[in-house]
């Protein structure tokens, strides 16, 4: 109390502006009427503010059969392979000053490298016609050939080299090598452009046989793709076959005729076994139809065979599915040993 009465004295000490302001608070706080503007709105029932339908359920479960490919998926996620082609042109050409001018220079160099050795210093252009220049006929080997041999090198290290997605988020997994091959078709068609300039300024008209160029293409992508398929999955497994990659590149250019007339073993006893090589007959199934016209040329002169080309559709069939079996079957692995 004596506390209570000197608080009292001195209050009444301080001016009088000063001690109006000290107000005592209400008790509880005052209740004043306020009129519900809500109450006209329309509220929805629980049951209509649920979505309708079924839920969709997503269940992840092995595939029957024996590869066990679920298309209809790779069909809905088709999107995603277009933006890894894409993501893999730009990640190449990325802050180079030519650009995809790369795709032109590296066929024009290497074009360069074998007329010089090849058709100049070894003189093999005396093989060929005189209507066919030498640059042109190795350059008709090396568009196709480009192709492949990125699939197999860029391709066959893909799931190596992108490791980081396959650990962390899920996604078709042959989108992956398959993306190398078609950003590499890209890089084909801006290359075959100069072909078409070397031929017309060369005065060379194609074959009627141009019409199976769409045949030759897609047997050079189905042999593309099943090494991509069966080298990247052999690489996640067995670190060795990175080493074995471009050793595989150099022998399998040359057992492929592309820096030379193949007409130097067209007299060998067992000329039948280039046929194993499916890019041989596709090669030769090249330049049948671009240089078939060139005066003088035979069919020996680029090792063009219509048998070998069938035992190619052949071979370049089992290839892909054998890389698509191995790839399928080795794919539950990848994450845990990438």
């Amino acid at each position: 109390m004596a506390q209570t009465g000197d608080m009292s004295a001195a209050a009444a000490e301080l001016p009088a502006s000063t001690a109006a302001t000290f107000e005592p608070l209400p008790p509880h706080p005052v209740e004043r009427d306020v009129a519900d503007d809500t109450a006209d709105i329309p509220h929805p029932s629980p049951s209509a503010a649920e979505p309708q339908g079924d839920a969709i359920e997503l269940i992840i479960e092995p595939r029957k059969g024996w590869i066990g490919i679920d298309w209809q998926e790779l069909f809905r996620n088709r999107e995603l392979l277009y933006f890894l082609v894409w993501r893999d042109i730009k990640v190449r050409y990325k802050q180079a000053v030519l650009g995809v001018g790369w795709a032109v220079l590296q066929p024009v160099v290497q074009m360069i490298v074998f007329t010089l050795i090849f058709g100049i210093a070894a003189k093999m252009k005396g093989s060929l016609p005189q209507g066919l220049p030498y640059s042109v006929f190795v350059l008709s080997g090396l568009i196709p050939w480009q192709l492949f041999v990125t699939s197999l090198g860029t391709g066959g290290m893909s799931l190596v080299n992108q490791q980081h997605l396959l650990t962390k988020i899920y996604f078709p997994r042959l989108f992956i090598p398959t993306s190398v091959a078609g950003g590499a078709l890209i890089d084909m068609g801006i290359s075959s452009l100069l072909f078409v300039v070397l031929l017309a300024i060369n005065g060379i008209v194609p074959t009627w046989g141009v019409l199976l160029l769409p045949l030759l293409l897609a047997l050079t992508l189905l042999v593309s793709l099943g090494v991509s398929f069966l080298l990247s999955a052999l690489t996640v497994t067995y670190r060795d076959f990175r080493f074995l990659i471009p050793f595989m590149a150099q022998i399998w250019m040359w057992v492929s005729f592309i820096a030379f007339p193949p007409s130097i073993v067209e007299k060998w006893r067992y000329r039948w076994v280039l046929a194993l090589n499916p890019m041989y007959p596709i090669i030769a199934g090249y330049r049948k139809t671009l240089l078939g016209n060139v005066p003088g040329i035979e069919d020996s002169m680029i090792g063009w065979h219509w048998n070998y080309l069938g035992v190619s559709v052949l071979t370049s069939v089992g290839v892909f599915l054998l890389g698509l079996f191995y790839f399928r079957r080795t794919e539950r692995r990848f994450s845990d040993i990438a």
